[in-house]
């Protein structure tokens, strides 16, 4: 059997949510990328260099996710995808959330560590759910995620030992 070619419009229309829930997680990466850099640029104390060099890590890790979820939104869902007026708001919403939340770098970072991983769930369910889901979008979200546990991983082996960690309390999904 040959496959047949047929020409169709691959912008599709936003019916479910999906795209809403995707202009959130690309509006939380651009956010954990601002994030993580001021972090490293902010680092202090005896363990400065690691710190330092850590930080650059997640967010050179960060900035190419960014870069490639707002190119599969706008392959699958078309320009207006990536609406800067509604990045803007979703974007001070991540960081105020944080801001207000922790004081500590490395908590900060857990925090959108955890905010992140259950933004990916809920946008991964609805997008398989309403049959949005590209082979390559869940390729790409599961892969984020194992991403992002690392992140979790070397921010909390990081803290190992401070008192910094004694308090932390990772946040579970309502």
């Amino acid at each position: 059997m040959k496959w047949a070619f047929v020409a169709m419009d691959t912008e599709k229309e936003d019916t479910v949510g999906g795209l809403q829930k995707l202009r959130w997680l690309l509006a939380l990466l651009r956010a954990q990328y601002w994030s993580y850099q001021n972090s490293h640029w902010k680092v202090k104390g005896g363990s400065f260099y690691g710190d330092h060099l850590m930080f650059q890590r997640l967010y050179e890790n960060v900035q190419v996710q960014t870069d490639t979820l707002a190119e599969k939104m706008v392959g699958i869902f078309g320009i207006d995808a990536i609406d800067d007026e509604d990045l803007l708001g979703m974007f001070l919403y991540w960081n105020e959330r944080w801001d207000s939340a922790v004081d500590c770098l490395h908590k900060r970072g857990l925090l959108s560590e955890d905010d992140i991983q259950n933004v990916i769930e809920d946008t991964y369910d609805t997008l398989k759910e309403s049959g949005q889901m590209t082979l390559g979008m869940d390729d790409f979200l599961m892969a984020m995620a194992s991403e992002h546990e690392t992140n979790t991983y070397l921010l909390r082996q990081t803290l190992r030992g401070k008192t910094a960690m004694q308090d932390w309390t990772p946040l579970k999904k309502d």
